[in-house]
């Protein structure tokens, strides 16, 4: 299994309206794209300088499920209508050992 996260920090003045669509049009790729096994969103709470303000927790079969996915036309959507307010993104990406 393959684990991919993903971490946002957005633009000062990114609006919450924004951040709630962006969340809302993530979780309906869930239906649209078969690859994706789950996807978990988390918010951030304490709003330090050192935090990000989402992070997405998603689980692939395998790494060919995770570009399957990356080049998805819906994804590329969610993709395009979040990019004008992204500061940055960060990613970590590893297969879950399998067991004994």
């Amino acid at each position: 299994m393959l684990r991919h996260y993903v971490f946002i920090r957005y633009a000062a003045g990114t609006p919450e309206a924004h951040v709630a669509e962006f969340c809302r049009r993530m979780r309906a790729l869930e239906e649209q794209i078969r690859e994706i096994i789950s996807l978990d969103i988390g918010r951030d709470m304490l709003h330090e300088a050192r935090s990000w303000d989402v992070i997405l927790d998603m689980r692939f079969a395998s790494l060919e499920d995770l570009r399957t996915y990356q080049k998805h036309p819906a994804h590329v959507a969610v993709m395009q209508f979040n990019q004008p307010h992204v500061a940055d993104v960060g990613a970590v990406d590893f297969m879950e050992p399998v067991a004994p």
